[in-house]
């Protein structure tokens, strides 16, 4: 019994750990993977999401409405900011940096000015259910759920819908796209709005679990990256969820064995490992090998 309740364990951790990850880079998936900007102010378009969901949440409106709340109240600001902000730089990487990088400060110097050092905490929702000597969070395994049915839905709207066939048309070949009638200034705008969105409701999926503060952002900032990057930009949907998953498979057991701080490192590590040995992402790997079982079939 002591055994098996170790194995469900690790396995709990390594989905939790792939479940942080993918949630942290969901918004950036999409506003970096697909439309190439990078965006530095992600961690506090999470932030506005758990802001967001706490406010919400502490005059009386049930958590989950919260969340969606969330998603909606950061997808219009992302709406704005890309109107305004945003689109003055396509195609100008490093000014794209600056600037989002600007609005990151912005923000979260607001948000202290506003409403103060820390928001009220949210408790987690649902109890824990116990394996022998193990007990394990009931929203964890609630977010680890949704995390696989965001990422389904990510890749069925790019893959399925009309609007992710004009997406994927304008970010490979923007003016083809606009030769054959696709509107690519609506697009863009909702290619970031719904990056901006997703972020949000990530932030507030995580806000029971973390500090409700300005500066929060910060801590899923690099993880974001880090998932983003190692996936690669071939495919970022099953690169993301294949760095996620690498990534967790790395940390868990050396967490497990040598604690959180070790396993961080040990993440970090694997990165830089993957990056040397796959420069272009797990989702070129995985992209080559599909295109030559079909070249042989």
């Amino acid at each position: 019994m002591d055994s098996f309740a170790t194995v469900i364990s690790i396995l709990y951790q390594f989905a939790t750990n792939g479940a942080f990850l993918l949630l942290s880079a969901l918004g950036l998936i999409v506003i970096l993977g697909m439309m190439n900007i990078i965006n530095l102010a992600h961690g506090e378009l999470m932030m506005m999401g758990a802001y967001t969901a706490s406010i919400a949440w502490h005059h009386g409106v049930p958590f989950w409405l919260c969340a969606i709340l969330a998603f909606l109240v950061v997808a219009l600001f992302g709406a704005l900011l890309e109107r305004t902000i945003v689109r003055r730089f396509y195609g100008r990487e490093l000014g794209a940096l600056v600037v989002t990088w600007g609005i990151s400060l912005i923000l979260s110097q607001g948000a202290l000015m506003v409403f103060g050092p820390f928001l009220p905490a949210i408790p987690i929702p649902g109890g824990s259910v116990g394996v022998g000597q193990y007990s394990f969070s009931v929203y964890w395994l609630m977010v680890i759920a949704l995390s696989c049915v965001l990422i389904a839905g990510l890749w069925a709207l790019y893959n399925y819908t009309t609007f992710g066939l004009q997406a994927r048309a304008a970010m490979q070949n923007a003016a083809m796209a606009r030769a054959l009638g696709v509107n690519t200034e609506r697009i863009y705008m909702l290619t970031f709005s719904l990056g901006a969105g997703l972020a949000g409701f990530s932030g507030a999926l995580f806000a029971p679990t973390v500090s409700i503060a300005p500066f929060m952002g910060q801590q899923f900032v690099a993880p974001a990256f880090i998932t983003v990057v190692v996936g690669g930009a071939t495919n970022v949907i099953t690169g993301a969820v294949g760095s996620s998953l690498l990534l967790s498979l790395v940390k868990t057991p050396i967490g497990f064995v040598f604690g959180a701080f070790v396993g961080t490192v040990a993440l970090l590590l694997a990165a830089l490992v993957i990056i040397r040995l796959m420069p272009d992402g797990i989702s070129a790997v995985i992209q080559r090998r599909i295109d030559r079982r079909h070249r042989f079939a």
